[in-house]
């Protein structure tokens, strides 16, 4: 699976809105698919939609009063799309400490050597069994992530 930006474009009344969804797809044309059937049964106005066949990723909502038109698709990963909503919707610049995952980094590094010490096999092993399951759970779990 791959993570894909849906950027839209919402037409209420006079206003225009742009919106950016995240949708975790296999390729490009599903992440299409998935973000059409999001928009056709649940976007913001708990109704069904009509859609123009002509124009698939065009929606009306509310007999026409909004519309909603996926302006593009394009993959980006989660560090990417999350600097970028930091970015468009912080009001000032945030400290670096909060923006990055360095230091999140760093102490996985850490716990992986702590393990690693940890895992020498024999008494100590035993000694520490229930640390080093936990360690290794933990680091599993943040690797897939």
């Amino acid at each position: 699976m791959k993570l894909f930006e849906v950027r839209t474009i919402e037409y209420s009344g006079q206003q225009k809105y742009s919106n950016r969804h995240l949708v975790a797809a296999k390729d490009i044309s599903h992440a299409g698919k998935l973000a059409r059937q999001y928009f056709k049964k649940c976007y913001r106005y708990k109704q069904n939609c009509c859609v123009n066949l002509n124009y698939p990723d065009r929606f009306h909502y509310m007999n026409n009063c909004v519309i909603l038109e996926i302006d593009s698709i394009a993959e980006t990963t989660f560090e990417k799309w999350k600097d970028r909503q930091v970015r468009l919707y912080s009001i000032n610049r945030l400290p670096k400490a909060m923006l990055s995952c360095q230091r999140c980094g760093a102490l996985l590094a850490a716990c992986e050597h702590i393990r690693d010490c940890l895992d020498v096999g024999g008494e100590q092993s035993r000694q520490f069994a229930d640390e080093i399951r936990y360690l290794k759970k933990v680091i599993r779990e943040i690797r897939r992530l």
